[in-house]
């Protein structure tokens, strides 16, 4: 259809939008808020109204966003100049499993140490795929491939140094984008003394952040002493702890943390190493966290 057939006429709430251009809500507004993708109308009583013509041209701007072009980009040209990107012979990078796609253009950047194009994958992807799916289907499997890794010659401790830094700023970055919601219950994220590896807790955090939770991030290698009277101090509903690391110290300080930390703080675990201390877990009441879906789950309850 010839662009002047084709509506301006406002009719179209946020959330047909994206049934049609298959986008999240999350992305229609950071592309309208940051790129100025579109420009919907107001309502009267102040709601996002789009048209034919916006929907076509959030269209357009994923299309090119999946041929890897940046949004900041795609967003400035017109509808024709739109089309003659999208007609242009790149291959598509999208195809059954986009995430896998991004995770493996990623790791393939970082081990070829071109951090600039691993940075670019990521804020890509970032912008394209609702928020708790880019956490969950890329971030957290980047980690575990990083993870396994550098046990392997052609990725070296260097590689794996890039790939964290540059996962660590993007999960900080996205985020800062959300603040609590209204009477937002309380999540503290830690894991116990000894256990170093905080890359357990940084993707809970930013679903935590997400679901409009108050965030308190303390990070790694918390001893339970300090872990509780944070707990205490916030109110918290929930302690998440994760436990990735098997140190010797670690039945000590979980039995420590179930001593000091009691109702109405509900204590959630997680981690490679939890299952470990099932029993503990079980004694103490507390909810083993399998995976990230599960979490998700919970954190929109």
């Amino acid at each position: 259809m010839p662009d002047e057939a084709v509506s301006i006429t406002p009719k179209y709430l946020i959330g047909t939008v994206t049934k049609l251009t298959g986008l999240s809500i999350d992305v229609v507004r950071v592309w309208e808020r940051r790129y100025g993708a579109v420009i919907p109308a107001r309502s009267d009583g102040g709601t996002r109204l789009y048209s034919d013509a916006d929907v076509l041209r959030l269209i357009r701007l994923r299309r090119a966003v999946e041929k890897g072009h940046s949004i900041s980009q795609a967003a400035r040209l017109s509808e024709p100049e739109l089309d003659d990107l999208i007609r242009d012979p790149v291959i598509s990078r999208v195809d059954v499993d986009p995430y896998r796609n991004v995770r493996d253009r990623f790791i393939e950047a970082v081990q070829n140490l071109n951090v600039v194009a691993a940075d670019l994958e990521l804020t890509r992807a970032v912008t394209l795929f609702p928020a708790p799916e880019f956490v969950k289907r890329i971030v957290a499997p980047i980690l575990a491939e990083v993870a396994e890794r550098p046990a392997h010659k052609e990725f070296s401790v260097a590689n794996e140094r890039i790939a964290t830094a540059l996962l660590r700023g993007v999960l900080y970055s996205l985020a800062r984008l959300y603040r609590p919601s209204e009477n937002a219950r309380t999540l503290v994220l830690a894991t116990p003394a000894d256990d170093r590896d905080e890359f357990g807790l940084l993707p809970a955090a930013v679903l935590a952040a997400i679901h409009g939770w108050r965030v308190v991030y303390l990070g790694a290698d918390l001893p339970a002493a300090e872990i509780a009277p944070v707990v205490r101090s916030t109110k918290a509903h929930v302690l998440a702890l994760s436990l990735t690391t098997e140190r010797r110290r670690a039945d000590q300080e979980l039995d420590a943390i179930s001593r000091l930390v009691g109702p109405p703080t509900r204590v959630w675990i997680a981690g490679s190493e939890a299952i470990r201390h099932r029993e503990l877990i079980d004694r103490a009441n507390w909810v083993l966290i399998r995976d990230l879906d599960e979490l998700d789950d919970r954190l929109k309850d």
